[in-house]
Parts: C-alpha cells; structure tokens; sequence
C-alpha cells in the first residue's frame, strides 16, 4: 500500500531527523553503519549507513552527486531503493 505524501511525511517527522540535501533541509531517518535492523519478520546486519526518505525528498538526490548531510557528516547516495510504501531508502558512503 503507497501512503500519500502528506503520510509518508507525518510519518518520516514522527521518527527522523533532520537532514540537509545539498542545500535543502529535510527530514530522514537514519540507521548507521553496522547495526541491526529490523525487516518483516527478520533481521540483517547493515553494511553501511542507511537513510529513509520520503519520495519526494529522493527526488533531489542523485546518486553519486549530491552531498547529504546527516549528523554532521556529508555522505552520498550509492544507490536509491524504493519501496512499495512511498518511502526511499538510501545506502550512503562517505567515501566519494
């Protein structure tokens, strides 16, 4: 089920933080290199750093281009993963 745009946002702004993408703020929720994550009713060991955005805020980034500031730290997208929800996950790398 795709949720709106209006949702997917409520959604990132109850559970992210903020984020700039190239210049633009944001909100995404990120999961950091090496942790846990929860998936259905499984788990797996991150490799890397992951952020979640919304749809629309997926849009500005361009993979292997745009700088995406988390934390303090500018990272880039190495690859975009939608999912069927509306929501993008990002595998991020500091080494560009």
């Amino acid at each position: 089920m795709k949720f709106s745009a209006a949702d997917q946002l409520a959604m990132i702004t109850a559970t992210g933080e903020a984020v700039t993408i190239g210049s633009t703020a944001a909100v995404g929720k990120f999961k950091a290199a090496g942790k846990i994550v929860q998936l259905y009713d499984g788990s797996i060991q991150t490799t890397g750093p992951l952020l979640l955005l919304t749809e629309v805020s997926a849009a500005l980034v361009t993979e292997n281009s745009t700088v995406i500031a988390v934390r303090g730290v500018n990272y880039q997208a190495t690859q975009k993963l939608p999912d069927d929800a509306g929501f993008v996950e990002l595998e991020l790398t500091k080494d560009y």
